[in-house]
């Protein structure tokens, strides 16, 4: 067993949604081996029943991410959270309050696909993509940053975003529509809450191999090299540290860290 006690973000506390698998499991590990203290949040208690073919995309639930936390040597707990439901969001940030008395990071990462030509969409899955995608975000931020200003220490909150925020994907009209909507609010937050000492930023991992590119590549991403889920978490655990001061308002690619920016490059 190894210990998560004496990292860069020792004693800080951060919330992950969509913490089951994938990215977000991948980031829940990956900030409680440099000290956190994480509340992985998701709807996924149990497994689900899926094809055998994809069973390692499906496979997991909160407490099977927390359960490898603490297999590690950190402290994790979970929580149940839909987050097209107020009422859940609000009980996420009341029970992590409660459990740990502050909330210094959020990583804002679960969220849907609506697949489908403009003229085929479901339009309930849309209002659900767009529920999760963007509302859901917003309404976390809501019910954190008064808890994160409270404390008058700052703070890092960003949230994962896509590639198809910024370029054509054929079917994903839907989805990239959701996804640019989370970009401009996100930066826009950036600005609102800098007096506050709080760290905004938005991140896109690339092509990583999760339950969304479970049936192959998207039509024109067939270029971007795929990479596992635990190749954000470098990226991912520098954006947790970082304060209005630091890095704030950005939208950065996970394949340029180190390069463009991270730990090599100036304040903005």
């Amino acid at each position: 067993m190894t210990t998560s006690s004496s990292g860069p973000l020792t004693g800080q506390v951060a919330i992950v949604t969509g913490g089951s698998r994938g990215i977000g499991r991948a980031i829940s590990r990956g900030l409680a081996k440099e000290g956190c203290r994480v509340v992985v949040a998701s709807r996924t208690e149990s497994e689900a029943a899926v094809e055998q073919r994809f069973q390692r995309y499906a496979s997991g639930t909160i407490h099977d991410t927390v359960a490898d936390i603490r297999q590690d040597g950190g402290d994790a707990h979970s929580i149940r959270c839909d987050l097209t439901m107020d009422r859940d969001i609000q009980n996420l940030v009341r029970e992590t309050v409660d459990r740990y008395g502050r909330i210094d990071i959020l990583v804002s990462n679960a969220g849907i696909d609506c697949e489908a030509p403009v003229p085929e969409l479901d339009l309930d899955l849309l209002d659900l993509c767009l529920a999760t995608n963007v509302r859901a975000p917003l309404v976390l931020c809501k019910f954190v940053l008064p808890v994160m200003m409270g404390r008058g220490s700052g703070g890092s909150i960003f949230a994962v975003t896509s590639g198809a925020a910024r370029g054509y994907r054929p079917g994903r009209v839907g989805y990239s529509m959701s996804k640019a909507a989370l970009d401009r609010m996100f930066l826009n937050l950036a600005e609102e809450v800098r007096p506050h000492n709080i760290a905004v930023n938005v991140f896109s991992p690339g092509r990583i191999d999760t339950w969304m590119n479970r049936n192959g590549d998207w039509p024109g991403t067939a270029h971007i090299p795929m990479v596992q889920p635990e190749e954000v978490v470098p990226a991912a655990v520098w954006l947790a540290q970082q304060n209005a001061g630091t890095f704030t308002g950005h939208l950065v690619e996970r394949a340029e860290f180190g390069r463009t920016w991270g730990p090599t490059t100036a304040a903005p």
